[in-house]
């Protein structure tokens, strides 16, 4: 049976050796009010895709494009697209610098006054995926409803993927680089140089 005084000595020489923790400070990531617009448009850009896919389809006007070869083609470019989208969301990992606009609209619901919880900048994500391209998960979505558009045989939801989807997710892209460069500095220009879409 260890004494109290043996087991006090090496509780107190265990705290000498613990080496001291450094506290990290984050440093917190503002969005840009731009970029919170063009977030917004390209939401709205979704429904309205939605809403030309729902209204088109079944109409003779679309019988140029009813081919079942097309309708596979559109398959598979809409599982391409959901896999560019997968894999680069899930690259950037769970804490990614995002707006969650159902969380936001849920914190000024039913928590009056509360404030939201701060966004901290991480680590640049330049590896994976982002060596081919800077934004999959954008570049994957307009893949998706291209795909959609083709299997579900509407021309006015492939001509809405290139003339709304498209040129919204476009600005979106050159709004979001133009705050990385802001935030992130020399390593986004760099990045950005080395890659090209």
């Amino acid at each position: 049976m260890k004494s109290k005084k043996s087991i006090k000595q090496r509780s107190t020489s265990d705290k000498k050796k613990a080496p001291l923790q450094e506290t990290e400070t984050k440093e917190e990531f503002h969005l840009t009010r731009q970029y919170v617009v063009s977030y917004w448009i390209t939401f709205a850009s979704y429904i309205v895709i939605f809403l030309v896919l729902m209204i088109s389809i079944g109409y003779t006007y679309n019988s140029p494009i009813n081919n079942i070869w097309l309708k596979r083609l559109g398959l598979v470019i809409l599982l391409a697209g959901w896999i560019i989208w997968y894999i680069g969301r899930r690259k950037l990992g769970h804490e990614s610098i995002d707006i969650d606009p159902l969380g936001e609209i849920a914190l000024l619901l039913f928590h009056l006054g509360a404030k939201r919880s701060p966004r901290y900048k991480k680590k640049l994500v330049n590896n994976g995926i982002y060596t081919i391209t800077r934004h999959p998960q954008y570049w994957g979505t307009v893949l998706f409803y291209i795909g959609i558009s083709l299997g579900l045989t509407s021309i006015p939801g492939l001509i809405a993927s290139f003339v709304v989807v498209l040129p919204t997710h476009v600005y979106r892209s050159k709004v979001e680089e133009k705050m990385m460069r802001e935030s992130y500095g020399k390593p986004y220009v760099e990045y950005l140089s080395s890659v090209k879409i």
